[in-house]
């Protein structure tokens, strides 16, 4: 009796024994999770925070800085340095913006040559500058802020018919530039915006997404090479190895049983610990971004009514003679659309395009019939 209540403290003391020496070896083992503060983005592997992270927790052209407010940064080689706004570990996906809040003077010189960062898609802006005077002649359209001044002001659109209007009145191309975006067509609610919104970037290599989907821990292999592997993935039960050696071990004293148990909990613990914790940062700090598009269905769009304008140009209002969504004037036998509720007119593909993602007037921002909130 007292041999087995000896080897049962024995067990004990292992088992505190081995768990805080796992504990301690795993900590100089694995790369920590760090951020610049709370409320920025949880950095790990293939990222790391330089002064923060060892160089051997991160993955070349994938180093992060904290900036003298405590935001982080991510520097693209030929662009300089972005803001990092959030990361997808899983879908391998990060956003950033401009830290000095003047996004489109960055996209001018935005180049993503050299850096191991790409775009799934993108649409084209032009950008131009105009007097302030020539712009006030058309207050539908926008102007810069951050680029812009008292006399001048700077002006991007996606719309080559915009451009040739603009330029019309003595406006200037300035630069003609492909902008990241979420999904083909996101910009097209914003073309009469500052550009102000997140650039979405995306990654191939190392491919962590699946390491990370399923729990586990993605790191270099060796210190030879940019070889990456997956360890520490949850599994449920004992392996095969495992059930092998608890078949051996019976008969073996009581305090070798202890010490086997004692590893395997522990390491089920770490386990569990490591994929919860990234789990909770990749599910609450770094949410996916939503886009919510609201419009009318094309059913609707096509049951308004359609006017070819003849010579005369002559329309139910006669004070409408120039489109307010493309800033052109009507030409004859051009094809216009008419929003029933104000009848006001518009080009027929620039009104369908507005009214698919803004379900108002772009005049006078009455709510068509068939609109829908989401």
């Amino acid at each position: 009796m007292k041999q087995d209540m000896g080897s049962s403290q024995l067990s004990f003391f292992l088992f505190i024994f081995f768990c805080y020496n796992v504990t301690i070896t795993t900590a100089n083992q694995i790369c920590p999770i760090s951020a610049c503060n709370a409320t920025e983005p949880a950095i790990w592997f293939p990222f790391r925070i330089k002064d923060l992270q060892p160089e051997t927790c991160g993955y070349p052209g994938f180093d992060l800085t904290c900036n003298n407010m405590n935001l982080t940064v991510l520097n693209i080689t030929s662009s300089g340095g972005f803001r990092l706004q959030r990361i997808n570990y899983f879908s391998q996906e990060l956003y950033i913006t401009d830290p000095d809040g003047c996004l489109p003077k960055r996209l001018l010189s935005f180049n993503l040559t050299g850096s191991p960062f790409r775009s799934e898609s993108s649409q084209t802006f032009t950008f131009m500058g105009c007097l302030n005077q020539q712009v006030l002649s058309h207050p539908s359209y926008k102007p810069i802020g951050c680029m812009s001044n008292s006399t001048y002001d700077v002006l991007a659109t996606p719309s080559a018919r915009t451009v040739k209007t603009m330029s019309s009145i003595g406006c200037h191309v300035i630069g003609t530039v492909d902008v990241p975006t979420p999904s083909q067509g996101y910009y097209s609610q914003f073309s009469f915006s500052e550009l102000n919104v997140d650039l979405k970037l995306t990654w191939d290599v190392p491919q962590c997404g699946n390491c990370e989907h399923n729990g586990g821990s993605c790191g270099f292999k060796n210190n030879s090479n940019l070889e990456v592997q997956c360890v520490d993935v949850p599994r449920q039960g004992l392996s095969k190895g495992k059930n092998y050696a608890v078949s051996i071990g019976v008969g073996v004293p009581a305090f070798l049983c202890g010490i086997g148990i004692a590893w395997f909990l522990c390491r089920r613990v770490k386990r569990t610990r490591n994929h919860n914790s990234r789990a909770l940062h990749a599910s609450t700090i770094n949410p996916q971004p939503t886009v919510v598009v609201v419009g009318l269905d094309g059913p609707t769009i096509e049951s308004y009514p359609k006017t070819v304008l003849g010579e005369s140009r002559r329309l139910p209002q006669p004070n409408d003679n120039t489109c307010t969504i493309c800033l052109s004037e009507y030409q004859p036998k051009e094809t216009l659309r008419t929003i029933p509720e104000c009848q006001h007119s518009f080009h027929v593909d620039c009104i369908d395009e507005w009214l698919r993602i803004n379900a108002t007037c772009p005049l006078c921002r009455t709510s068509p019939t068939g609109a829908h909130s989401p």
